[in-house]
């Protein structure tokens, strides 16, 4: 049996197999070893009767008027009584004269030369011999040589076994109908009994299922189901794994309660603060450009500052707002369903995406026929923007960055790919995590990076019921490296799309 087939099997199965295999074989051994012993016993019956009958015959009265008395000369046989039909006897006297006859029911017949051959060769030694006989089947024989009145005979008696081989072969088809009876009962019995024994493990498994299903990751946690109290109240061992697994999901449900009340109180503080930020924020880059476009002549240092004031303030200002849609869509993840042409939404996002790169070389192949999806057009612009945006910065100038939109099955799917240096592995699996940024040596942009835009990008992908993949190979001496990101948002009009058009 395959390693995958044992794999699916069931306990419960497993365990009425052996049961019915166990109990089959013990039946098999008890029925082998009852025939071998009643086998035996008919056997050393039959052995018994030919020796009783040669002792009867040595015994017997001697005489004129003595009945059954052996004379070689009288034409006839052994007559030894208590045989089964079908016994050979055999003499041979001194004189030479050889009698022989086969004993049926019906009379005698005489043997041919081959029958008697293997009587001729039986040691004369007293001793029963199982023999088989040309024509006639298996034997006990026993020959002997005893001296009379009459000289030297030699006797031999031969019983035949086929009474005792039918009462054997009987018994055996009998035990096998009983074997093939105990082996259904068996099978019965321990379904029912194996079913109640696993009752308890079942709940267990069935319980575990359940808490496996649940949404465990994020957001309020509620495990309401435990094994029942009455089965994690036994002493048995299935009881005290019942307790420790209700245990374990109590602890586990605190952690959960611990964990989120946590993260609101994160969430609370960032949009918080956030929004509180705003407005300093503002107005500082105010000041700041306010100040610098003054009429009166500064320093070159303070114009220098001022302008970091300024250009810090907006990257500050970037940050507060990518943190308040993270906050918004934690709190609130439905977003405003409106219809959305994602055709649309990507050329707007490409051709902006170009004015603020025009070092790189920007590819969009959208389909003839709209892709609409229901959903939030501002959200659905904020992935464009932070995913195109997410090519320019970390790509050098040169990079092909190429931008598709396609419809399949149920789904848009929204594709940005370049061909630049790829992402490190290391920082493949955590990409989409908030505040997560490249290595120095991919950060070729001089605006900086919030860590935020990928993280928004999976947020509003999983509001609007979607994913977000990502696929990269770092670029080596030998072979170049490229990224590529796949939005795939549910359609809520599908149409054909024909065949794309790249635009430069």
């Amino acid at each position: 049996m395959s390693s995958s087939r044992r794999a699916n099997q069931t306990l419960k199965r497993q365990l009425v197999v052996r049961i019915t295999l166990i109990v089959t074989v013990v039946c098999i051994l008890l029925s082998a070893c009852s025939a071998l012993l009643v086998s035996r016993i008919l056997t050393t019956k039959l052995d018994q009767q030919l020796l009783y009958a040669f002792n009867a015959t040595e015994n017997r009265p001697q005489g004129p008027d003595a009945q059954n008395r052996f004379d070689p000369t009288d034409g006839g046989g052994l007559r030894l009584g208590g045989l089964p039909v079908g016994s050979i006897s055999l003499a041979i006297s001194s004189s030479g004269v050889v009698r022989s006859s086969i004993i049926w029911e019906y009379g005698s017949t005489i043997p041919d030369a081959g029958q008697l051959e293997v009587l001729l060769d039986l040691p004369r030694d007293g001793i029963v011999r199982s023999v088989r006989i040309e024509g006639l089947g298996r034997y006990q024989a026993v020959a002997v040589t005893s001296t009379g009145s009459t000289g030297t005979t030699t006797m031999a008696v031969a019983a035949p076994t086929a009474a005792n081989d039918a009462i054997v072969a009987s018994m055996l088809w009998i035990e096998l109908g009983l074997i093939i009876l105990a082996a259904a009962a068996a099978a019965g019995i321990s379904t029912v009994v194996v079913k109640n024994s696993l009752r308890p493990l079942t709940r267990l498994a069935d319980t575990a299922t359940q808490v496996a299903a649940l949404p465990l990751e994020s957001g309020e946690v509620a495990i309401d189901v435990r094994v029942p109290r009455s089965q994690a109240a036994e002493q048995s061992e299935v009881g005290r794994v019942s307790a420790a697994f209700n245990s374990m999901l109590d602890n586990v449900e605190t952690s959960l309660q611990a964990r989120q009340a946590s993260e609101t109180k994160v969430r609370q503080f960032v949009a918080d603060a956030s929004h509180e930020l705003r407005n300093p924020l503002a107005s500082i880059r105010g000041y700041a450009e306010l100040t610098r476009r003054g009429r009166e002549e500064l320093p070159a240092d303070t114009v220098f500052a001022l302008g970091r004031i300024e250009s810090e303030s907006q990257r500050m200002s970037r940050l507060v707002e990518q943190m308040l849609l993270l906050a918004r869509l934690d709190n609130d993840p439905a977003a405003a369903r409106d219809q959305v042409d994602l055709s649309e939404v990507t050329l707007n996002a490409v051709s902006d995406a170009r004015a603020a790169g025009p070092d790189h070389h920007w590819r969009v192949q959208v389909p003839d026929e709209p892709v609409m999806i229901s959903g939030d057009a501002g959200q659905v612009q904020q992935v464009m923007v932070n995913l195109l945006g997410n090519a320019r910065k970390h790509t050098p100038a040169g990079t092909t960055v190429t931008t598709s939109v396609s419809a399949d099955d149920g789904w848009a799917r929204i594709e940005v790919a370049d061909n630049g240096p790829g992402i490190p592995p290391a920082l493949t699996g955590q990409i989409f995590e908030r505040f997560t940024k490249a290595d120095a040596a991919r950060a070729h942009d001089a605006e900086g990076s919030t860590g935020l835009g990928l993280a928004i990008v999976a947020a509003v992908a999983t509001a609007h019921g979607g994913r977000v993949e990502v696929e990269s190979r770092p670029a080596t001496e030998t072979e170049p490296g490229y990224s590529r990101f796949i939005v795939r948002l549910p359609l809520t009009t599908t149409a054909e799309p024909s065949d794309s058009q790249p635009t430069a």
